[in-house]
């Protein structure tokens, strides 16, 4: 869950409890806040603050920002020629974005909830293949980055669940820092650290294969045991 969304919504019902009585104007004022557009007849804070959080998301990766996957060392443009070493016969990008690997890394498909140049629209948690389908290679460059630490567990949960045994996941995520576009102001970026990752790691069956600090961002692998 968005905790920033969630603890501004509480501020705003405890100003002006009249709020939870007028949907049209709690609607108005959640336009004039979070600049997006809901229907505010949700059945909880909690549910009203994921439906902002997802719309906040969308507008902003499918609006506003745009990929610098050249200033990587370890997590940018080198990773084609590593990945494409392995002989991956199936290789998955979550949270794709403008599918940049797309045709440079071999048998790759990937997925975006918010980019129309995925190869299939969808969040992460939604994304569910044949029982009998796993990939060698899972990407994820800053997908895996927002919200509680509780949805953070669960989309690497899937991440390792979509991978196969020995398979290689590789994760690009960011330490807490905000973007700088208004636009990213609402945007809950988790906080991680290396000791998060490697227990983590631990807690889901994997090996840390390596951690490194990537221009701001943190770059690790791991490999399902």
């Amino acid at each position: 869950m968005n905790i920033k969304i969630f603890n501004r919504l509480q501020e705003m019902l405890k100003a002006s409890p009249a709020l939870l009585m007028n949907p049209q104007s709690l609607k108005v004022a959640i336009s004039a806040t979070f600049d997006v557009t809901v229907d505010a007849k949700a059945n909880s804070i909690v549910e009203l603050t994921n439906t902002i959080d997802t719309l906040v998301l969308e507008q902003y990766f499918s609006k506003v920002w745009q990929p610098q996957t050249k200033k990587y060392k370890y997590s940018g443009l080198s990773i084609i020629d590593e990945i494409n070493s392995l002989e991956p016969a199936n290789v998955l990008d979550l949270g794709c974005g403008y599918n940049e690997f797309k045709g440079k890394i071999n048998n790759l498909i990937g997925i975006d909830p918010y980019n129309t140049r995925a190869d299939v629209n969808s969040t992460i948690m939604d994304y569910v293949v044949d029982k009998d389908k796993e990939y060698d290679v899972v990407i994820s460059l800053g997908s895996i980055n927002f919200g509680s630490s509780d949805k953070i567990l669960m989309e690497l949960s899937h991440a390792i669940e979509l991978t196969s045994d020995k398979g290689l996941l590789f994760f690009r995520v960011n330490p807490g820092k905000m973007h700088t576009a208004p636009e990213a102001e609402w945007i809950d970026f988790f906080e991680w650290t290396p000791e998060f990752i490697i227990n983590a790691a631990n807690a889901f069956g994997c090996m840390v294969v390596t951690i490194r600090q990537d221009n701001g961002r943190i770059f690790f692998v791991l490999k399902k045991r």
